[in-house]
């Protein structure tokens, strides 16, 4: 099992999900919004974050859960 690095808090009611590390520094959010004619999961980094490709994965495989 890989070990998680990020947690997510979602805001109530906004259908934005926010990501933290273990610092609990905020690190960005997932949004539910219309991309063209579909319902897409976007991910918006804050300045000056810096993300490895496996915490990346974190973000995608978040994405997907939330498809579901």
């Amino acid at each position: 099992m890989i070990e998680k690095r990020l947690h997510w808090l979602e805001e109530s009611g906004s259908g934005r999900y926010t990501a933290y590390n273990d610092k609990e520094e905020m690190l960005g959010y997932l949004e539910l919004e219309r991309v063209g004619q579909w319902m897409h999961w976007c991910w918006y980094q804050f300045n000056e974050i810096r993300m490895s490709p496996g915490c990346l994965q974190e973000v995608r495989d978040k994405q997907k859960e939330l498809k579901k």
